[in-house]
């Protein structure tokens, strides 16, 4: 007994945690604060600008900006004063702000365009990519970043000082002066002309105001800001005028006498338009010089048909917003800085577009795209803006892939001569490429059939345009392969091609013949002699002026377009386009009159629907037959999506456990999924199952 007292008596007493507290005055905080707001913005904007001279010449030549920088800065830090592990914030916010610069300056260099408050909410698409952007050594190297990062805030919060009291009103009252002052400093800067309201040229952008204001003033800017003069009566006046405005006449098309169609004919020709990812001639870079022409059919077209500058709204990435601008008519400068209406708006509203108006003269309409199907949501948002079909990669059949993985275009070829054939009516074909899309490989060394690049401007990215020159010659051959096959096609047919956006290796408009960052080129072609007019012209002009010149003036979009000069850009009628696309999307949609708006369509997904028609099982496998079957075609049986072997367009075969077959339910589906199984396309209907009996 006395034993275990004493062993009781020398057990050493529990001692109390020690809580350190941070009783420094506001005066000493608010000047820590300060210092690390200006230490904070110089490594956020050293990242911007990338380079040491950049960086000092920002400093000196944009002190002000860099100035509203550290403002911006401040403001955030001062959150802290509202929570008792004052430090922790601090540094956790602060940290923050240098990891998004870091990602501004990997994002710049892939993309060119440069990181906004909209990238942070696209996920989806973020995620699909990170495999092509990035090595798996690279991708486990941030995750263990971002594990180490969560774990040191961790630390700083349970290892920090922190306050005893918090004066909640008072920490609130800092944070809405120091935004006040910031909202007034950028107000007045905005109206002595020392910077735009917006930043649709977001790359000179963040080069002359910094990475942190134009981020933050980026941030949830979304839609088209209602105009001062927005109303019924002043929509109503607009299309009074475009309606009493005479229409130009359309041009003239002669053709050979020995014509293959007749004039009926010729008048209501196919349309196709192909949107090539990230191409341009790589011919017009000043002081470049090349082993061999990577794209002779490409500048075969441009020196024997109607071609032009076409001016984009993005350089570098943002391919839905080319595509939206030139099926819309719609400018994408009155969005949200970076904005991806098939993200936003789009999601839940009809937009008029050359599908609904060319439907109104007897045409199908087709868009295809050889990559994912939701990648911008596009299975779903293409039935706002008037489709028929959606050909995606998942109804594809014979796709090859390049070595990053994106599908080669020449798939395409076949799927679009498909979906001219399917329909008895004339066709609208508006097809995506994408094999040609970054990331260009910062390590590329030619073999020696590859094409050398001689010379180049030395801040190019050397190896990725040698990259990036290597890559384009499948998209040449895909443009003289289609054209070749609607050359003799039976039917009078229009295509219209044109890069997207110059790709990112770096480029600037100092290196370009054109000088003009946002500056693609278009070519007009036909198989029937038709001769067509080429001005240079707005994206968002193009599919109007076409239209014009095959005497088609229907639709809101195309009616305003076509009574305007096609290289009218004033005042006027920048004010009026902004403010009939507010209405058309967020306001009363005045402009479609008693019409009303366009309803979503019926979307089919696939040139042909995908049919199941029998289903057996056999000595322990199921077998599956039907149509239009490929390789992200699966088995479904009731919710469980079984392991599926794809054989050929007409059969699928599911190897089954040994008890697999007594487990599988009465009636299976097959399912068009994703690329990576995530998402379901589409299914067929239900088929019952055959057994058969000692098959099992």
């Amino acid at each position: 007994m006395k034993r275990k007292n004493a062993s009781k008596a020398r057990r050493p007493e529990t001692r109390k945690r020690r809580v350190r507290y941070d009783e420094a005055g506001f005066p000493r905080r608010f000047l820590r604060m300060l210092i690390f707001a200006v230490v904070t913005a110089l490594l956020v904007e050293g990242f911007n600008q990338s380079t040491v001279p950049r960086m000092l010449q920002y400093l000196s030549e944009r002190t002000f900006f860099f100035f509203l920088n550290c403002l911006i800065v401040l403001t955030t830090l001062a959150v802290s004063e509202l929570f008792k592990h004052r430090k922790a914030m601090v540094w956790t916010i602060s940290t923050l702000w240098v990891i998004l610069g870091a990602v501004n300056m990997v994002v710049s260099h892939n993309r060119t365009l440069p990181l906004i408050g909209g990238d942070l909410f696209l996920t989806w698409e973020v995620v699909s990519l990170i495999t092509v952007y990035f090595s798996w050594t690279e991708i486990i190297l941030m995750f263990v970043c971002a594990v180490a990062l969560i774990a040191a805030i961790v630390w700083l919060f349970t290892n920090t000082a922190r306050r005893r009291r918090v004066n909640r009103y008072f920490g609130a009252g800092v944070v809405a002066v120091l935004a006040l002052f910031v909202f007034l400093v950028h107000m007045s800067a905005i109206k002595a002309g020392l910077m735009p309201d917006t930043f649709p040229d977001r790359v000179t952008s963040y080069r002359d105001y910094g990475f942190t204001t134009c981020f933050s003033f980026t941030f949830g800017q979304r839609g088209i800001s209602k105009p001062d003069a927005y109303s019924t009566e002043t929509v109503e006046e607009i299309m009074t005028e475009i309606e009493e405005e005479p229409q130009p006449a359309a041009a003239p098309t002669p053709v050979p006498a020995a014509a293959r169609f007749d004039e009926e004919s010729r008048k209501k020709p196919n349309i196709v338009f192909l949107q090539l990812e990230s191409f341009f001639d790589v011919n017009t870079v000043l002081d470049a010089s090349l082993s061999r022409d990577p794209t002779p059919n490409f500048h075969a077209l441009i020196e024997n048909w109607p071609s032009a500058l076409l001016y984009v709204p993005t350089v570098g990435g943002g391919t839905a917003n080319v595509e939206f601008e030139v099926m819309s008519g719609m400018n994408m400068d009155f969005f949200g800085a970076g904005e991806t209406p098939y993200n936003s708006i789009i999601q839940e509203t009809t937009c008029e577009t050359i599908a609904d108006t060319l439907r109104g003269h007897g045409y199908a309409s087709t868009a295809l795209h050889n990559n994912t199907g939701t990648f911008f949501s596009r299975n779903e948002v293409y039935a706002n803006l008037g489709y028929d079909r959606f050909v995606c990669l998942e109804y594809m059949h014979d796709v090859e892939y390049n070595e990053v993985g994106w599908a080669g275009d020449a798939a395409l070829t076949n799927e679009i001569l498909t979906a001219m054939r399917n329909s008895e009516e004339r066709d609208l074909i508006f097809a995506i490429t994408v094999e040609s899309h970054g990331k260009y490989r910062d390590d590329f060394q030619p073999d020696e059939d590859d094409i050398h690049v001689f010379s180049a401007p030395e801040e190019m990215y050397q190896a990725a345009f040698a990259d990036y020159v290597n890559r384009i010659p499948a998209v040449d051959d895909f443009i003289g392969d289609i054209l070749a096959q609607l050359e003799n096609y039976d039917e009078p047919v229009i295509v219209v091609l044109y890069g997207d956006h110059l790709p990112g290796v770096g480029l600037t408009p100092e290196m370009l013949e054109s000088g003009d960052f946002y500056a693609s080129r278009y070519v007009i072609w036909n198989n029937y002699g038709a001769e067509f007019e080429a001005p240079a012209m707005q994206a968002y002009r193009l599919s109007a002026e076409l239209l014009r010149q095959l005497g088609i003036s229907d639709g809101v979009m195309t009616k305003f377009h076509q009574s305007y000069p096609v290289d009218e850009e004033g005042e006027d009628y920048l004010a009026k386009l902004k403010t009939l696309e507010y209405d058309l999307l967020y306001g009363d949609r005045t402009a479609y009159g008693s019409a009303g708006a366009p309803e979503p369509t019926q979307l089919q997904l696939g040139n042909a629907p995908v049919r199941a028609e029998s289903a057996a099982v056999r000595y322990g496998r199921l077998m599956v037959t039907g149509e239009n079957f490929n390789e992200f075609s699966a088995v479904v049986s009731g919710e469980e999506v079984l392991p599926t072997v794809y054989i050929d367009s007409e059969h699928l075969a599911v190897h089954l456990a040994e008890d697999g077959a007594d487990k599988l339910g009465d009636t299976v589906c097959v399912a068009q999924r994703t690329m990576d199984g995530g998402k379901e396309l589409s299914r067929s209907g239900e088929i019952a199952v055959e057994r058969f009996q000692g098959h099992q």
